[in-house]
């Protein structure tokens, strides 16, 4: 297909809830996305969430990290959830115990 839908929104609530109407009602790969989802630690946090309910619920197709931040930061969250979810192979990954 040459069509992906998107229906970012900048609280991720809002937007999870958007994404689940959108994929009950059709079959179109879905970008997932957080607008201005904010600095680094505030946005990452907003799009751990939010990508984590929709993508271990099965629905999602594509994401975009928008942080307030290096495009470096983007890049690096973009990887780390769904490594996280186990739905990309982990590159690395650090046990860190007291």
């Amino acid at each position: 297909r040459d069509i992906k839908i998107s229906v970012k929104h900048n609280d991720p609530v809002v937007m999870v809830n958007a994404y689940r109407q959108l994929a009950a009602q059709c079959d179109y790969p879905l970008h997932l996305g957080v607008t201005e989802a904010g600095p680094a630690f505030q946005g990452t946090i907003k799009s751990a969430v939010a990508f984590g309910a929709l993508l271990s619920e099965g629905i999602g197709d594509t994401i975009r990290v928008s942080l307030s931040a290096p495009p470096a930061e983007e890049v690096k969250v973009g990887i780390q959830i769904p490594e996280s979810l186990n739905l990309r192979q982990r590159r690395l990954e650090i046990v860190s115990c007291p």
